[in-house]
């Protein structure tokens, strides 16, 4: 699916860049990664007499591929470090300097990758280096800080912001530090004060001799300029970026830049532009192992084709999304990363406490020293002034306290309402459910009991009689009476809303009703409609009471904010495809039981022989996709 699917990008790109070559020309879309790293370098490595010029000159290229963005690259120049400090290095002098390095470089390529658990592996196990010089920590902080950000876990990233100084002492950090801390601001909406200290750092005198860094300042006001909705500057900001990008090497900033322009253009309804963008940005995020950048293309494309209502290709990079994420989750190692951060995190709080308690022995001998000079004279003060103190502080305390548990209470209780509102009306839409499936049951005993018997009595006496009898044109009555008994029946069967309505409406209406009433954002795209509209009635009732039972299960236990539904037909396969997907809390299938609607949906699923795929994992929400034959 994924060759598939780059072969059909890529072609199609090729297609949108026939008629708009003059235009838009400057849009690459790279056969190879193009070389960044001057021949020398490698000849003066091969060269090299001593391990220490060695490792002097494999750092020299690990930092041209940090600014190029070459994740690969890095990659394998990272292991080259850390695996020589490791086992040839025991004789150079701070080899643990060393080694802090090649996890810094190891941090940034997996970093690159999309791979953030791995990264924040290589930080922390960097951290935890005792080296003679201290001053090269602040810069593994400062990419423990962006990959926290990368991830929205923005108490993390805040605390390790916090520590970090803005001075300018080191031109290269302050600028560093002020991206990451702009970009911080610029996630919690405050605007106004990353512009302010993007642009105050845009204004320095060194800023010129830092090439990458001044784009990327860039690239953080663009970001701003397109929360704002600014279109028009987006594309002339992020176009002069992508330019400078190309022409210094920046190559991970030339696919930043190109994500911008396309989605721009996109905004302005200028799909053709922006498909011819995206497309290449999706060529190079591939053929680069850019993993993080791919999905943020991807979901740029998927939001294009629908918008240009083309919902087979968006089906397509749907998949394709799916495939990434799960390529991200196959390559770390969870567990180790949570270990060590809880391992940093305990070393730190120790040194803090041992610092705490130096602090402590300080302060009490001078108050010691302070008490025996002065003591005479204070401590008939004292003894009146701490009681007063104490008493204010108590009271204020339970003020505050008091203010607290009222505003938590008040909020307690709208949250409780909602909730009880919420579960009535699933309650409601499960009995209707119920009450249909006792009517269906009612229905077929009718079919079994009565017209069975019928029949036959009918048979019995046909057996009997010739046509000649005078008893024929009675058995020839029971017989229509019999078959307009079927005919009533059958039609009782199928629901009156599927006889008067087209079922993508029905479908549409349903959420529409539910979104009216909840605080999830739900989103349903179907294609093509006039195929699935026409769809046997019995396989529409089936897929309608999926989505039912999927709709319900979100809006109860996933806790999700966002929940998209996708129907298609596929005609080569003579399908109909449905895919859910939410990010809500998810589940781990190995440890948690299926509820009565997973069960009921699956059983569905087998009587229509179809197949289904459910993929979740604990705080990553959940994809459900779902195959019937339309046969």
């Amino acid at each position: 699916m994924q060759i598939k699917t780059i072969i059909f990008i890529f072609f199609g790109m090729l297609f949108s860049m026939g008629f708009t070559q003059e235009k838009y020309s400057s849009f690459r879309a790279f056969g190879e990664i193009p070389s960044v790293v001057d021949a020398s370098l490698y000849q003066n490595l091969n060269a090299a007499e001593t391990q220490e010029i060695r490792f002097q000159y494999l750092d020299t290229i690990a930092q041209v591929y940090v600014k190029s963005g070459h994740a690969d690259s890095l990659m394998h120049y990272a292991k080259l470090i850390k695996n020589e400090a490791l086992y040839k290095a025991s004789d150079i002098k701070d080899v643990n300097i060393i080694k802090q390095r090649a996890l810094y470089f190891e941090g940034i390529a997996t970093q690159k990758m999309g791979l953030l658990d791995e990264a924040i592996k290589s930080y922390i196990q960097g951290l935890e280096i005792e080296t003679s010089k201290h001053s090269f920590q602040k810069h593994l902080k400062l990419q423990l800080a962006e990959v926290y950000l990368t991830k929205g876990e923005f108490e993390k990233a805040r605390l390790l912001l916090e520590e970090l100084p803005q001075a300018k002492t080191d031109n290269n950090f302050y600028l560093k530090n002020t991206i990451a801390k702009s970009r911080f601001l610029i996630l919690k909406n405050n605007n106004d004060l990353a512009a302010k200290m993007i642009n105050e750092a845009l204004s320095e005198d060194f800023i010129e001799k830092h090439q990458k860094l001044k784009l990327e300042l860039q690239l953080n006001l663009s970001e701003i300029e397109l929360n704002q909705g600014n279109f028009e500057r987006l594309i002339q900001s992020s176009d002069r970026i992508k330019n400078e990008a190309l022409d210094k090497g920046f190559y991970d900033l030339y696919i930043e830049a190109s994500l911008n322009i396309g989605f721009a253009y996109a905004m302005l309804d200028n799909f053709d532009v922006s498909e011819v963008v995206l497309s290449s940005a999706y060529i190079n995020s591939i053929q680069w192992h850019r993993l993080e950048l791919q999905k943020k293309v991807i979901n740029a494309l998927v939001k294009l084709y629908n918008a240009k209502e083309d919902y087979k290709n968006a089906y397509n990079l749907m998949t394709q999304y799916q495939s990434v994420n799960r390529e991200i989750e196959n390559k770390q190692n969870q567990r180790l990363v949570k270990d060590l951060e809880l391992k940093y995190e305990t070393l730190k709080k120790e040194r803090e406490i041992s610092q705490l308690q130096e602090d402590q022995l300080l302060q009490q001998a001078e108050i010691e020293r302070q008490t025996t000079i002065k003591y005479a004279f204070l401590i008939g003060f004292l003894i009146i002034l701490i009681p007063v103190i104490l008493l204010l502080v108590v009271y204020y305390q339970k003020l505050q306290t008091q203010s607290l548990l009222n505003k938590q209470q008040e909020a307690m209780n709208q949250q409780e309402v909602e909730n009880l509102l919420q579960t009535q009306e699933l309650d409601l839409a499960k009995n209707a459910i119920a009450v249909q499936s006792k009517e269906r049951d009612r229905i077929a005993r009718e079919l079994h009991d009565s017209i069975g018997g019928n029949l036959a009595g009918i048979k019995l006496k046909m057996n009997s009689l010739d046509n000649h009898q005078p008893e024929f044109r009675q058995i020839l009555n029971q017989l229509d009476t019999t078959y307009n008994q079927v005919r009533d029946i059958s039609h009782s069967l199928i629901p009156k809303e599927f006889e008067t309505s087209a079922f993508i409406d029905l479908v549409t209406n349903y959420i529409h009703n539910i979104r009216d009433n909840a605080t999830v954002s739900l989103l349903f795209n179907a294609y093509p409609k006039e195929t699935i509209n026409t769809i046997a009635v019995s396989l529409q009732v089936a897929l309608f009471n999926m989505i039912k039972e999927l709709v319900t299960n979100a809006l109860k236990h996933a806790k999700a904010d966002e929940v998209s539904i996708q129907m298609t037909a596929l005609s080569e396969e003579n399908s109909i495809e449905l895919i859910y997907e939410d990010d809500g809390l998810g589940f781990d299938l190995n440890k948690t039981s299926k509820g009565i609607g997973l069960k009921n949906i699956e059983k569905r699923v087998a009587d229509f022989k179809g197949t289904i795929s459910i993929n979740t994992a604990e705080n990553r929400g959940t994809v459900i996709s779902i195959s019937l034959p339309q046969s």
